[in-house]
C-alpha cells in the first residue's frame, strides 16, 4: 500500500507516469474507492450529503469517461486500467490535499468574505492538478506534452460545464 501512495505521489510530482503501476484490476477499484470517497468529501464541504453523492456520481461517470474514450479511440485500451488508476490516485491524494483549502474557501463564501490566501492555494492546487492530468495523459496517449495539458485542460472544462449544467442552481 505504501509503494502505491509512493507511486501516486511521484505520478503528482511529475516523476513517474502511469505505466510505473502494477496492471490490477483490484488497484483499479482502490484508486477509484479511494477518489470517490475524497471527491465526496470535497463535495460534502460546500453541499449536502445527497447532492455531493449525485456529484461524486457525474464526476467518476466523467473520469471513467475521459479515460477510456480517447485511448479506445487511439487503440490503447490495454492502458486504460494504469491510466484510471493514476488519474484516480493522484486526484485522490491531490484531492486530501486541497480539503482543507475548499473547506475554507466554503466557510469564507457563506460568510461573505473568501479569504485571498484560501483562494490563491486554490488556484495553485488546480493548476497543479492541471499538470498531473497532462502528465498523466501524454504518457498515456503518447503525445507530447503540450498535447496532454490540451487534454486535460478541456477535461476540466467539461467537467466543470457538466456540473454546472446538471446542477445549476447548486454548483454556484
Amino acid at each position: 500500500m505504501l509503494r502505491l501512495i509512493t507511486i501516486w505521489l511521484d505520478i503528482c510530482l511529475l516523476r513517474a507516469a502511469p505505466q510505473e503501476l502494477p496492471a490490477s484490476r483490484v488497484l483499479l477499484w482502490l484508486s477509484l474507492a479511494a477518489y470517490s470517497l475524497v471527491s465526496f468529501f470535497l463535495s460534502q464541504a460546500g453541499h449536502p450529503s445527497g447532492l455531493a453523492l449525485r456529484m461524486l456520481g457525474v464526476d467518476l461517470a466523467l473520469l471513467v469517461v475521459f479515460a477510456v474514450v480517447p485511448l479506445y479511440l487511439l487503440d490503447k485500451s490495454a492502458r486504460i486500467g494504469q491510466t484510471l488508476t493514476a488519474l484516480a490516485g493522484s486526484g485522490a491524494l491531490l484531492g486530501l490535499i486541497a480539503l482543507p483549502v475548499i473547506r475554507v474557501l466554503f466557510e469564507g463564501q457563506a460568510a461573505g468574505e473568501v479569504p485571498p490566501f484560501a483562494a490563491l492555494l486554490w488556484l495553485i492546487l488546480f493548476g497543479w492538478s492541471l499538470l498531473v492530468v497532462a502528465h498523466i495523459m501524454r504518457h498515456a496517449l503518447s503525445v507530447t506534452f503540450p498535447v496532454g495539458l490540451g487534454v486535460a485542460i478541456l477535461y476540466m472544462l467539461v467537467a466543470m460545464q457538466m456540473i454546472g449544467t446538471v446542477f445549476p442552481s447548486e454548483a454556484n
